[in-house]
């Protein structure tokens, strides 16, 4: 941890600009082990570059040190500053850093209860230990078999998940407005720091415990492996956005609002795709082949968000219970984690994979006409 700085100390851009008259912008490019006790001379300085730095680039530089392990008596020395200067150095370059981060959040009144520390950031939701590892999908690559070795979460862990990434976003945000830019408190940034640091552990779990979800999704979408891992990245771009988009709050599951989001994402990328989805679209799919324009912005409201929801449940209650099962599996929907292969969807079901096809193809277009004949619109898009 970089030491706090002493409210005595001389102003860190005098200090700095000194310094920076004696070439300490060269200073960087030598050890502190090379240097021993004594200092670089004025000429050995100024023969290392032409070009003098600001304070606060020279600022950023010694953080980046100082975050790689050197000391303050080390950067003092290699910098030609004194160490009240350093001090004041770091402080100065982590205020500017946390103050430049882009932080958005998912707003729930929640957030301002007085007990919501307690409610919201206790331990996270127990899960069953029989929970089983993924089966691998056949045809990938097998380094891709880590990804199916995370757990999938459950519900009410992604609730307990993206509810306490967003209070944590809203507490940055408010202790972060406090933050007086000349004059920056040490433990203030230190308890930003921690925050930002929480932010984002939470943000690679939620991440990474759905990254298979875009390699089935692909791995569905591509007739041959040409470009597959062009499109799995592209997936993973449509995710990380999906996990700072998602209002937990909405009451649906993760995976199912990814999934969309996904899909919307490849349908774009994968012309061929494209048109197939297009002669076979359920509401659901028809969200992401519309124009910007006429989807509106994205569950924009609790009612409209509702509405669509009722839509896909009627569509889908027109179906037998094999048909339902099907899309329901197909597609994320219901009760189903993630997309799932034709080949699972058969097991499941207990017919052949080309059956599971048959079944799709002909419900998908059974879904089709009943939107057309009933005049469906999904509100909101």
């Amino acid at each position: 941890m970089v030491s706090a700085v002493n409210p005595n100390e001389p102003n860190v851009s005098e200090s700095l600009a000194r310094a920076n008259s004696w070439g300490l912008r060269s200073a960087s490019g030598f050890s502190c082990e090379a240097q021993g006790s004594s200092s670089l001379s004025r000429e050995e300085l100024h023969l290392a570059t032409d070009m003098p730095e600001s304070p606060e680039t020279i600022g950023e530089r010694m953080l980046v040190k100082a975050e790689q392990g050197q000391s303050v008596e080390c950067l003092a020395q290699s910098f030609h500053v004194s160490r009240t200067a350093v001090h004041a150095a770091l402080v100065q370059a982590r205020a500017r850093r946390v103050l430049a981060e882009v932080v958005e959040f998912i707003d729930n009144n929640q957030f301002r209860s007085p007990s919501a520390e307690a409610v919201i950031c206790g331990k996270p939701p127990e899960v069953s230990e029989d929970e089983r590892p993924a089966r691998m999908p056949s045809g990938l690559p097998a380094y891709l078999g880590e990804l199916y070795r995370v757990r999938l979460l459950t519900k009410a862990e992604e609730q307990h998940y993206f509810r306490k990434m967003n209070f944590r976003k809203f507490q940055f945000l408010q202790l972060r407005a406090g933050l007086d830019s000349s004059k920056p408190s040490a433990r203030l940034i230190s308890r930003l720091e921690r925050l930002l640091g929480e932010i984002s552990g939470i943000k690679n779990l939620l991440i990474k415990s759905n990254l298979r979800l875009v390699v089935s999704i692909a791995k569905r979408y591509l007739k041959s492996n040409t470009g597959f891992f062009e499109l799995v990245s592209d997936g993973n771009i449509s995710l990380i956005r999906a996990v700072e988009k998602f209002d937990y709050a909405r009451g649906n599951k993760f995976s199912t609002y990814a999934s969309w989001a996904i899909l919307k994402n490849f349908t774009r990328s994968v012309p061929a795709e494209h048109q197939r989805l297009t002669r076979f679209q359920t509401g659901q799919e028809e969200i992401f082949t519309q124009s910007a324009e006429q989807r509106g912005a994205f569950f924009s409201d609790e009612h409209a968000n509702r509405s669509q929801r009722a839509v896909i449940q009627e569509l889908l209650g027109e179906l037998d219970g094999r048909e339902q099962k099907v899309i329901s599996c197909r597609f994320g929907l219901g009760e189903s984690v993630e997309p799932e292969t034709l080949e699972e969807v058969g097991t499941r079901l207990g017919v052949t994979k080309e059956r599971v096809r048959q079944i799709e193809v002909r419900t998908l277009e059974k879904l089709r006409r009943i939107a057309e004949r009933r005049s469906f619109e999904i509100p909101g898009f």
